[in-house]
């Protein structure tokens, strides 16, 4: 029987690995048994660094930890050490404070952590459950994509928009709060005379999508889905 977690291979190949990086990453799924720490730090190492190389590699990059760490916890005995979620909340962490440091700057690099920590949130489950440690970095991540450095870029604004849809729900069910507190946030950008035409509408799908429970209406579907076909 092939390892639990090999599911993410075809994520693997869509991937630019070094040979040396895509060996270790596939011993990682394996035989987690045979790796030591430093090498579950290369590990976490790898994956974030592609994450955050290209934004379209975050949501890739977390299906593949999502393999890791089902192979680790079902080969792993029962009172095994487990490394690899522990180093990867620990490495979503660090790369958190260095883009703050950096005033979220490099927009590229940041959409693509934002990507990859959603992804996260969204894919790897413990117990059907999210890692609950992500609930509040998450709703942080998605509020900075609202400041006024980010209004007019429009993949930046489609992050927000992806990754609500991604996940909007849930974060919406564990906390509520802090949803209205976002939703807000994404109403004073819409009214921001810096907001280009194709924002305000990813935006207007968000709250629509938000007032019918994170279900489109039929009208809302037909307005956002269908007239655009026809155009």
């Amino acid at each position: 029987m092939a390892p639990q977690g090999r599911g993410c291979l075809d994520d693997i190949s869509k991937l630019d690995f070094g040979e040396d990086q895509k060996l270790l990453i596939l011993k990682a799924i394996d035989k987690p048994s045979a790796i030591e720490i430093e090498k579950w730090k290369k590990v976490v190492d790898i994956l974030t660094s592609k994450a955050v190389s290209n934004p379209k590699n975050g949501r890739i990059a977390a299906k593949i930890c999502d393999g890791i760490a089902k192979s680790e916890i079902s080969q792993l005995p029962e009172g095994d050490e487990k490394y690899f979620r522990k180093l990867l909340l620990t490495s979503l962490q660090q790369e958190y404070k260095k883009h703050q440091k950096q005033d979220y700057t490099n927009h590229k690099s940041w959409i693509g952590f934002v990507n990859f920590l959603c992804g996260i949130f969204d894919i790897l489950h413990v117990n059907n459950m999210p890692l609950m440690a992500l609930i509040v970095p998450v709703y942080e991540v998605l509020g900075v994509l609202t400041d006024a450095q980010f209004i007019k870029d429009e993949s930046a604004i489609q992050c927000l928009v992806v990754q609500l849809q991604f996940i909007g729900e849930e974060l919406d069910r564990l906390n509520k709060a802090k949803m209205d507190k976002l939703i807000e946030k994404l109403r004073e950008v819409l009214l921001s005379p810096t907001t280009t035409q194709l924002s305000s509408l990813m935006l207007l799908e968000i709250l629509e999508l938000r007032s019918g429970n994170w279900k489109l209406s039929p009208a809302a579907y037909k307005y956002y889905y269908e007239e655009d076909a026809k155009a």
